[in-house]
């Protein structure tokens, strides 16, 4: 399975050094396993990590807005201009960058969660709560994915 999925706690060691949980190692594309991209959410106070697949999807994405737009410079500066590569190491662990862990508020943990094609890096009771907000939206709102597709169409 080639997608983030799950949740998971780890500390950041002595060092800085957290490991990334082994199935989103496993997720990652096999000719760069060793490498991830992490930059801020523009949506939460959390840190975004991907492989390169896509970033370049990302990147496709903000293509198709109108070159001369605020809207292309601005999601083109907020995501580009902040993004960091890390490697992993041979045990899976990585540092996170000071920057990146003050605007999330990362301390001495980590929690990660999937999000499919690309996971998320918060403060652990930060991203549980953001979990709860989630859930409690979809149900509150009554959303449904098939309902929410067709809508699209």
């Amino acid at each position: 399975m080639d997608l983030f999925i799950s949740k998971f706690f780890n500390k950041i060691d002595k060092k800085g050094r957290v490991s990334l949980p082994s199935n989103f190692r496993n997720a990652l594309p096999k000719t760069n396993r060793n490498e991830i991209i992490l930059y801020k959410s523009i949506k939460s106070p959390s840190i975004e990590g991907c492989g390169v697949g896509r970033l370049k999807e990302i990147a496709k994405r903000i293509n198709h807005l109108d070159f001369f737009s605020e809207d292309y410079d601005d999601f083109s500066t907020s995501i580009f201009s902040e993004i960091v590569t890390t490697n992993i190491d041979k045990e899976g662990r990585f540092l996170i960058p000071e920057d990146l862990k003050l605007y999330s508020g990362i301390k001495d943990e980590a929690a990660f969660f999937g999000q499919g094609h690309f996971f998320q890096i918060w403060e652990p009771k930060r991203g549980l709560k953001n979990i709860e907000a989630s859930r409690k939206r979809l149900i509150q709102e009554k959303k449904s994915l098939r309902l929410m597709l067709t809508q699209q169409k």
